[in-house]
């Protein structure tokens, strides 16, 4: 019996010494807890996608070709991130873009024959590309649930949003 106390008390000591050891040794290493590098992507193409939407917001202010140069970039980094991001996840439900590249292409096909001022229906043509867009970005704010799965219901919208700017501008670079 004194034995038997002799040794709990010597395991719970052992205990109660050696796990504060561990976290120390644990905090030292730097093996904490990090953030899911999901999410941390996710959060830079949410970003990304911001800064193309507000940039959108203003596309009916745009007078010529040259003003396109911030958009395109934004375009590009948002499809870039994006990209990454279905790399990243894997998920079936979560595809590559088309209506980003497509965008891409349109605006090097206005931006081909120099500097130039746009004409109405090219200003018309990215307003209603930002038009569908808001749906896309209002659908990309919620695509990552708080278990960091994919939304599918979410993603579908987007799917959606995303080939209606496809189609749209693929009409257009056909006239």
């Amino acid at each position: 019996m004194k034995r038997k106390r002799r040794l709990v008390f010597y395991v719970l000591l052992i205990f109660l010494l050696g796990w504060p050891l561990y976290q120390i040794y644990a905090m030292v290493q730097g093996t904490s807890e990090k953030q899911d590098a999901g999410k941390m992507l996710y959060q830079v193409s949410l970003f990304q996608m911001e800064l193309l939407s507000s940039y959108l917001q203003n596309v009916d202010k745009v007078k010529d070709t040259e003003s396109l140069n911030a958009l395109r970039q934004a375009v590009y980094t948002a499809n870039f991130t994006h990209d990454h991001l279905v790399l990243a996840f894997g998920d079936p439900s979560l595809s590559s873009l088309a209506g980003l590249p497509e965008l891409m292409q349109y605006m090097l096909r206005l931006q081909v024959g120099g500097q130039r001022s746009l004409r109405s229906d090219e200003v018309q043509t990215l307003v209603e590309v930002h038009k569908q867009f808001s749906i896309f970005f209002e659908a990309y704010g919620k695509l990552l649930s708080s278990r960091l799965d994919i939304n599918s219901s979410q993603s579908a919208i987007m799917a959606k949003a995303d080939q209606a700017i496809s189609e749209l501008l693929r009409k257009k670079m056909q006239q």
